[in-house]
């Protein structure tokens, strides 16, 4: 049980030692090494929680690194939740750190140079410190809109929205598909659209014309690779809305993979995804029956803004995503077809 150092040239007993290891993904990871390995997933940080992270420790820490007082430098909760939202994008707080630091090396500089009164650090200031916001969504929906859907996505970096656009133009029904997408997720593309074409024969849609016309798909944010196959529901959703011409509400998100049938599949990081929800300003989020037992995860407080919807068939999604004013009229159709 010892262990020989090259360098040192000395032996190690490491029979009494734990190894302890942290990595933002297991991909990297040989898996001879991860399956020798006992795997913790830790989640995200919520607002709130990054907020009194903030507060108790990061900022306490910063300002005697920096050699100030704790009197000359006050930062404002809504100065901090614009820090969190708009100038880092992160599900830990190592960049948040960074840019408090940031702010409290300049106070101090200003007081070096001779100023008297406290620093306040508002909104409106921000810029004066930071400069502009580093993350702005590339895209958000003001309306509701047809052929358009919001899907959630995993990332590093936490949950986040993913918008799928649907259209259609003449052609010979080829599939096209845009947004660097990997392969899993192209295969869910592909499913939706037989999903799609399946749908709109049984509630007899008229304006499906699928067979002489091409169908495009397009996940915005083209330079960002994605892949996974829980954007599946929202890609589905997208077509059926382009064909029926009936607009997805916007402020409801969905993540779930969907099969030729119409069933819909549980799916990973559900905690994340309801995080990034929220932060885009989401009411309610669509998520597969099965993965009902996750919603233990979630936050009580992030559990009253964010009301959760169980669906176990395309049908469910249908009826909770579309506009009110004509969901009835395409559900009444698909009845009619049906009996």
């Amino acid at each position: 049980f010892a262990f020989s150092d090259h360098y040192l040239n000395l032996p190690f007993d490491l029979s009494r030692v734990m190894f302890i290891l942290t990595a933002n993904l297991t991909d990297t990871i040989p898996s001879a090494l991860l399956d020798r390995m006992e795997i913790i997933s830790i989640s995200g940080y919520t607002e709130e929680e990054k907020v009194e992270i903030a507060r108790r420790h990061l900022i306490p820490r910063q300002v005697r690194e920096s050699g100030l007082k704790p009197k000359q430098i006050i930062i404002s909760e809504n100065a901090l939740r614009q820090i969190i939202n708009e100038y880092t994008s992160e599900a830990g707080v190592r960049n948040l750190d960074r840019e408090i630091g940031n702010i409290c090396r300049k106070i101090a500089r200003r007081f070096a140079e001779g100023q008297r009164q406290p620093a306040g650090i508002t909104q409106q200031s921000l810029a004066k410190y930071l400069g502009p916001a580093k993350f702005i969504p590339e895209m958000d929906q003001e309306a509701s809109q047809m052929g358009l859907a919001t899907g959630l996505a995993w990332t590093q970096a936490g949950g986040e929205v993913l918008y799928v656009e649907a259209s259609l133009m003449k052609g010979k029904g080829d599939l096209i598909i845009t947004g660097q997408l990997g392969e899993v997720m192209q295969e869910s593309a592909r499913a939706a659209v037989t999903f799609a074409r399946g749908y709109v024969k049984q509630a007899r849609i008229k304006r499906s014309g699928l067979d002489t016309q091409d169908v495009h798909i397009h996940v915005p944010a083209g330079a960002i690779p994605k892949d996974g196959p829980s954007a599946g529901i929202a890609m589905a959703m997208a077509l059926v809305s382009v064909l029926s011409g009936n607009a997805v509400r916007n402020d409801v998100a969905m993540t779930g993979e969907v099969t030729l049938r119409g069933r819909v599949l549980p799916i990973g990081g559900l905690k994340e995804k309801a995080l990034g929800a929220v932060r885009a300003g989401i009411k309610a989020v669509i998520i597969p029956k099965k993965n009902v037992k996750d919603l233990v995860e979630i936050p009580p407080n992030l559990k009253t803004r964010l009301k959760s919807i169980p669906v176990k068939t395309m049908e469910e999604v249908l009826e909770n995503a579309l506009e009110h004013s004509k969901k009835d009229r395409l559900r009444t159709r698909g009845k009619s077809a049906r009996s």
